[in-house]
């Protein structure tokens, strides 16, 4: 009895055993979730204060760079510039500051940006117009801009680059027949309706050359000095639509447009009109196009219709030389004489005074045209 009374008694304390040990059956399973909870609590924790640091230095950089692109200007020169057409006209050859800001908007992209400049990217632009316009000295624009002689040519060089490279292909453009007849001027298009391109040469002074050869090459018998020759055209409405690179003085007319690219440009029914010193009838007419040049002198006077011809080509033909006389004027650095290491081609096939003349034809596209419907 006293046996079974004891089992009766285990076996009414089990139960209230068992509630006890049930938990200590499951602790192992339990312990490993705490750990993984206390884990990812520690890696939240870790998270937030890395966030914490990336949002303290993203709100820096907005700060640095809110500075940077409102750094108050330097320059009071630039400044009295900045918002005016008149002075922008007198310092840039830009007609308004709308046409400045333009310019900005759509070459800036190319110039990186750097915290170590002195000054801010519309002030390099507004440096680089002003000694296109006025061709002044590095020291000179050093001074007005408080600079040094070596960042006034950093700044220039950049800039040249950069309106050369964004522009050209967009600004300086052949359009075809149809495009110009849209708004052909009535002096064309009662005699020249097919008039696609009016071309010229001209030739700008140079430094003279060290080298014997060089002055040889350089000399103009034209201008009796040595010079470097452009080959540029325009189109009925005043707007330059192509500009060779660069030539020695002593090369022809002739040579420049066989040599410079300007043929590929012509097709079939074109019309090109030229000074009688172009001979080049026969290469424009293997393109198709058709040349018209002023009547040569063959004998002591011209016939009623020779002077008929040339005065009708001479009338619409001094638009080229207005337009020539339009951009040297504008712009003085295009007067020479042209710096010798400006002429040197270096890594590029273009040197660097080819940009600055293209570039010149640029603004003056920009700019409203002399030529009037």
């Amino acid at each position: 009895l006293k046996h079974i009374a004891d089992i009766e008694q285990e076996s009414f304390a089990l139960p209230l055993i068992l509630p006890e040990l049930t938990p200590n059956s499951e602790n192992p399973t339990t312990e490993t979730e705490s750990v993984e909870v206390s884990a990812l609590k520690e890696e939240i924790i870790n998270l937030q204060s890395q966030l914490a640091t990336l949002n303290k230095d993203y709100i820096a950089l907005k700060q640095e760079f809110h500075m940077y692109t409102q750094r108050p200007i330097t320059s009071n020169f630039f400044a009295k510039c900045q918002n005016s057409d008149k002075w922008m006209q007198v310092y840039t050859s830009l007609t308004t500051a709308k046409s400045f800001e333009i310019i900005y908007n759509a070459v800036s992209s190319a110039i990186p940006e750097n915290n170590n400049y002195s000054l801010c990217k519309r002030q390099q632009l507004f440096l680089a117009l002003v000694r296109l316009s006025h061709n002044l000295s590095e020291m000179d624009l050093a001074f007005r801009f408080n600079v040094s002689s070596a960042t006034v040519c950093r700044y220039f060089h950049s800039w040249i680059d950069a309106i050369y490279l964004k522009l050209r292909n967009y600004v300086i453009i052949w359009p075809t027949l149809d495009e110009l007849n849209v708004a052909m001027q009535m002096c064309f298009r009662r005699s020249y309706p097919r008039t696609v391109s009016i071309m010229d040469c001209f030739e700008t002074q140079i430094q003279i050359p060290h080298n014997r050869n060089d002055q040889a090459a350089t000399y103009s018998t034209y201008k009796s000095r040595n010079t470097v020759k452009y080959l540029i055209s325009t189109t009925p409405h005043g707007t330059v639509n192509f500009i060779s690179k660069g030539y020695t003085g002593r090369k022809s007319d002739q040579f420049v447009v066989r040599h410079s690219g300007y043929k590929e440009n012509l097709k079939e029914g074109d019309g090109v009109l030229a000074d009688k010193g172009f001979d080049v009838a026969e290469e424009i007419g293997l393109m198709g196009a058709t040349l018209t040049t002023p009547a040569f002198k063959s004998s002591d006077q011209l016939t009623q219709k020779e002077t008929e011809v040339s005065r009708g080509v001479s009338n619409v033909r001094i638009h080229i030389e207005r337009e020539i006389g339009s951009i040297r004027m504008r712009f003085d650095i295009m007067c020479g004489p042209v710096v010798m290491s400006n002429l040197y081609n270096f890594e590029e096939s273009v040197c660097l005074y080819d940009k600055i003349v293209a570039v010149c034809c640029i603004i003056n596209n920009l700019n409203p045209s002399l030529i009037f419907i």
